[in-house]
């Protein structure tokens, strides 16, 4: 007899809405993580760049908003960094107790699926756990393209951003004009930060309607942020202060510097190390292949969310979640993919 009816590999929006969903349809549910529970949204994307996106609207407001003086103001960026963390915790933890009243155990480590229905955990909670079914909700991570200079200190992704610095940058050249790179200009050009923004393609937010794009684009240089679009890097350089970022725009090579460079060209399927030798599931490009009921090619495993699906979205992953454990259960599933909300968050 199997430890568990479903284990459920990742604790972020779509892992923990569909242990929470099975166990209240009675499955005898675990899951398996080794880093804070609430993935990406809640640790290191939505909600921690909400924090500091309110905070850096509040001070770009008291400093250009008529008959408001703010002179002596001062900005305390660790201070900010301690806050978005605070509320990033609370909500991990809220999680950890949703679990406990659902009686969803929850195994520290690192997993790797040994054959289907059986999972080794290496970490806290070492050993080895059996189920009838497994799902896999393990996320997505930055992507670093083949770029001379990538791996120069100084160039950051999204995550290591959002770790935080005791001072405030004062320039910093970003690489990708999509919701991570239009997020972090927002921010950090609300705080007085020189930045500069660089698209491959021909406006910003290339998977919106071209008038968004195209509009938010002048909206940001008249915010004093420098908008390159059509324009791709072909290498970083250490440069005295920071780093010098060669491009070519248009069949022109331009030069940008900066004191950091945030790469923020997009996110991928991640489920490095999850699948031991001789255990190979079929894909689809660089994602998990699946069926209409999230079944992977090897039975009795699924996946959700980042690892499967083509939108990376937390409320995909949690809707998907649910669908997927629905359907173990014998319904018939309820979610459209076609018609997805999605919010950007900018000024405007």
């Amino acid at each position: 007899m199997a430890d568990y009816q479903l284990i459920v590999i990742g604790a972020g929006p779509g892992g923990y809405t569909a242990a929470l969903r099975a166990a209240k349809l009675g499955l005898h549910t675990a899951v398996i993580e080794d880093r804070e529970c609430g993935g990406t949204c809640l640790n290191r994307g939505c909600v921690p760049t909400k924090a500091l996106l309110h905070a850096s609207q509040v001070w770009s407001d008291a400093h250009h908003c008529a008959g408001v003086c703010a002179d002596g103001a001062s900005l305390d960026l660790p201070a900010l960094y301690r806050h978005k963390d605070e509320i990033s915790q609370t909500l991990s933890s809220g999680i950890e107790g949703l679990f406990r009243s659902a009686k969803v155990t929850l195994l520290r480590g690192r997993a790797r699926i040994t054959a289907p229905g059986c999972v080794e955990i290496t970490g806290q909670d070492a050993g080895t756990v059996t189920a009838d079914h497994i799902l896999i909700a393990t996320g997505s991570v930055p992507v670093r393209p083949p770029i001379p200079g990538l791996d120069l200190p100084g160039v950051m992704t999204s995550d290591q951003l959002l770790e935080g610095s005791d001072t405030l940058y004062e320039s910093l050249v970003i690489m990708g004009g999509g919701v991570i790179g239009v997020e972090f200009a927002t921010f950090y050009a609300n705080l007085g930060c020189r930045v500069t923004l660089i698209e491959g393609m021909d406006r910003l937010l290339p998977t919106m309607d071209r008038e968004l794009g195209q509009n938010l684009g002048q909206i940001l240089k008249k915010q004093g942020v420098e908008v390159l679009t059509s324009a791709m890097v072909q290498s970083v350089e250490q440069a005295a202060g920071g780093l010098c970022v060669h491009l070519e725009q248009k069949g022109k090579e331009l030069t940008v510097t900066g004191e950091k460079v945030l790469c923020a060209i997009g996110r991928r399927a991640y489920f490095d190390g999850l699948f031991a030798a001789g255990l190979t599931p079929a894909l689809n490009g660089k994602r998990l292949l699946v069926d209409e009921s999230y079944q992977t090619s090897i039975p009795g495993v699924y996946a959700i969310g980042d690892a499967s699906a083509a939108v990376q979205l937390a409320h995909v992953a949690a809707a998907q979640g649910t669908d997927c454990v629905e359907r173990m259960c014998g319904g018939k599933g309820s979610i459209d993919l076609n018609v997805i909300p999605s919010c950007i968050y900018s000024a405007p």
